[in-house]
């Protein structure tokens, strides 16, 4: 492995940069290995694991492949099946990424699953030709099927113990959109994911606050003998109730958001070790001067875990328990490098890079719920 001191190595493909931080021809310090995070990860998708890509990510210093597993169809499940066997012959770990809430897959088949957009209308800024629900019609998000439903929950799990079928086991899954689709409570932030149905017309029937933490332990006994990692998005923040901000005036810091994130979340966090944290900064349009650097926010981040649930009654989540989930599509080998090194800094257990994207989009979806 090539070592160089504050230099940067570019990977080949132009999309990854590592800032490496020991003296080219000498052993890293014991501080620099203590200080480096234990999962070092890469997500890309089953088309993108080649053998000369996972040379490419061990010589970077990455030690795990997160292999993106989605549809059943015979040609998805080859090829997942061949990057496994590419992965497990090479030196890096075996860890799979599976999203849930975010399901064309349900959503098509069963649209009155889907999360609903009611009470607020300031998601309409984003769709201003969308139309207006009649008293038989509820507006739903397209393609989010949370687990926050009973009917949802079961076929979900059935989904995902179908996709892991036949596959070798792995080190660890990681289950992302544990939570309610992107602008729960109809106010358009892409980080208001509290609640699946925010209004009277509803086609599902709630679970409690435990929903996540119990879909986590029902994914645990289809893969006994690997870590299942609940992967969760922070909340809005104060500047968002700006009428600019991404709330558009509506008072989601200071209404029941945060409660009701804590309120899930402080289960979850009791009952599973590690927490995947969620952070494509770019994505989720966190690249503001507030933060102090292009990717400041991941640091908020961090953060937010250890102190939210301390002002609504649980207990904080230590940055040494998270897995911080980075963004690596549509974006340049400097800034992945970046996102690392604060990562680092902000002495979490580890971090992942999306080198394929983690979609998180919706629209509105009329239906008819009675």
């Amino acid at each position: 492995m090539l070592r160089t001191k504050n230099r940067i190595h570019l990977v080949r493909n132009g999309m990854l940069a590592i800032a490496l931080l020991s003296v080219c021809g000498m052993p890293a310090s014991s501080e620099e290995v203590a200080s480096k995070p234990k999962v070092r990860g890469a997500i890309l998708a089953a088309n993108d694991v080649t053998d000369g890509r996972l040379q490419e990510l061990g010589e970077e210093g990455f030690n795990s492949v997160v292999l993106l597993v989605e549809g059943n169809a015979e040609e998805q499940v080859s090829a997942r099946q061949g990057a496994a066997k590419r992965i497990n012959s090479s030196s890096l770990g075996l860890c799979y990424w599976i999203e849930v809430a975010r399901c064309p897959e349900l959503a098509d088949a069963h649209p009155a699953w889907m999360a609903s957009l009611q009470t607020h209308d300031e998601w309409r800024r984003l769709y201003p030709d969308a139309p207006k629900p009649t008293a038989d019609q509820v507006m739903k998000t397209y393609p989010w099927v949370p687990i926050l439903s009973r009917e949802p929950f079961t076929a979900q799990l059935n989904r995902i113990e179908k996709l892991l079928a036949e596959m070798p086991p792995p080190a660890a899954v990681y289950l992302n959109d544990l939570q309610g689709a992107p602008s729960a409570c109809g106010c358009g932030n892409t980080l208001c994911r509290w609640t699946s149905d925010y209004g009277k017309r509803r086609t599902t029937v709630p679970l409690g606050d435990d929903a996540a933490t119990l879909f986590v332990e029902a994914v645990k006994k289809v893969v006994p003998n690997s870590e299942v990692i609940p992967v969760w998005t922070t909340e809005c923040e104060k500047h968002d109730g700006a009428t600019d901000g991404q709330c558009a005036g509506v008072g989601c810091y200071d209404g029941i958001c945060w409660k009701a994130y804590v309120k899930q979340l402080a289960p979850l966090a009791q009952a599973n070790k590690h927490i995947g944290a969620l952070a494509p900064y770019r994505a989720f349009k966190r690249d503001l001067p507030i933060y102090g650097e292009p990717c400041g926010w991941i640091r908020f981040v961090v953060e937010s875990f250890a102190e939210m649930p301390k002002r609504h009654g649980a207990d904080g989540i230590d940055a040494s328990r998270l897995t911080l989930v980075l963004q690596g599509w549509d974006v340049g080998a400097d800034d992945v490098a970046k996102q690392i090194s604060v990562a680092t800094e902000s002495g979490v257990s580890g971090y992942v890079v999306a080198f394929t994207e983690i979609q998180q989009d919706w629209k509105p979806k009329l239906i008819h719920w009675r």
